[in-house]
Parts: structure tokens; sequence; C-alpha cells
């Protein structure tokens, strides 16, 4: 019927098309399971980057405390990084990059941490468009540097002072 109306309303002009189903179709089985596969291995990655997202960030509390907690941050943050690799995710790469930077914070390895953020910071002010969440948290994680870099540059001092002072004052008998 929509033919005879394309036609101008004439049944003697019409194009009837018969479409016939070939005998067997040619579908690609072992592309289709690959597909899957991909697919299935994405959910997987998507889902493990979430728990340890979560676990890397309870440990980074804890960092701020325990030493320990914070080197179990800063692997985490490594597997993390591993498996943006395997996403393909730029972003995401540069962010577990920003993780081990705090953890290298929490464990006063000041200037490793500083050459991950300006590195990480550098790279994205470079991108066409770059990623103001990326930016910023670059922002923040500087700050925290030289934060914690002046409270470990005090304690320093005074351990110096202290040991000064009682030098000083001679052996004690």
């Amino acid at each position: 019927m929509a033919n005879v109306l394309a036609n101008g309303g004439d049944p003697s002009t019409a194009l009837i098309i018969k479409l016939v189903p070939p005998a067997k179709e040619h579908l690609d089985y072992h592309w289709g399971e690959r597909a899957v596969r991909m697919i299935w291995e994405l959910v997987e990655l998507t889902e493990l980057m979430a728990w340890l997202s979560t676990l890397g960030g309870a440990f980074s509390a804890l960092g701020n405390y325990q030493p320990a907690c914070a080197d179990t941050a800063g692997k985490i943050s490594l597997h993390q990084m591993e498996l943006a690799f395997r996403l393909g995710d730029p972003s995401l790469v540069a962010r577990c990059q920003l993780y081990l930077a705090i953890s290298l914070i929490q464990k006063a390895q000041f200037a490793a941490a500083g050459h991950i953020v300006r590195h990480v910071y550098r790279n994205e002010r470079k991108q066409t468009v770059p990623e103001t969440r990326l930016l910023k948290m670059c922002q923040g994680i500087w700050s925290k540097l030289r934060y914690e870099y002046g409270i470990h540059q005090r304690k320093t001092h005074t351990r110096k002072v202290n040991s000064l002072v009682k030098d000083a004052d001679g052996p004690k008998c």
C-alpha cells in the first residue's frame, strides 16, 4: 500500500519487492565471543577499579597517621594505575599517579611527590581541552605537599635545636 501511495495512487505502477532470506546466514561467532569477552573484561575491570578506589581511599586516610597504611595506599594506587592502562583511560592513569603522590607525601618523600604532581599538571595543561577536575586535584595536592613539607621542616628544625641544646648542657652523669 505504501508503494501505491508513493506512485501517486496508481496500482498499475506499483513496485513489489519480495525478500527471501538466505538458506544459511553467515554469523561470525568467533568475533561475537571475543566481543562478549571484551565487554565482560571491561565490566570486571571497572568494578575492580571501584573496589580498589574505596580500599585505597581508606588506607590513604589512615596513612596520615600510620606510615604502613600510606605505603599500602601507594601500592594500591600502582595496581589502579595498571588497570587504568588496560582500560586505556589517560585521565584515570593521571588520577592514579596523583593518588601515588599523596602516598609519597604521607611518607615524607616530597621531591618525588612534587615531580609527579608537576608532571600531571603540565601534561594536562597541554591538552586541547584540559580536564578541570584533574587540574584542581593537582592544585589541591600541591597545597597539601607545601603544607606537609612546612610541618616536616619545622619538626626537623626543632629536633636539631633540641639536639644542640642537649649537647650544650654537656654529658650527664
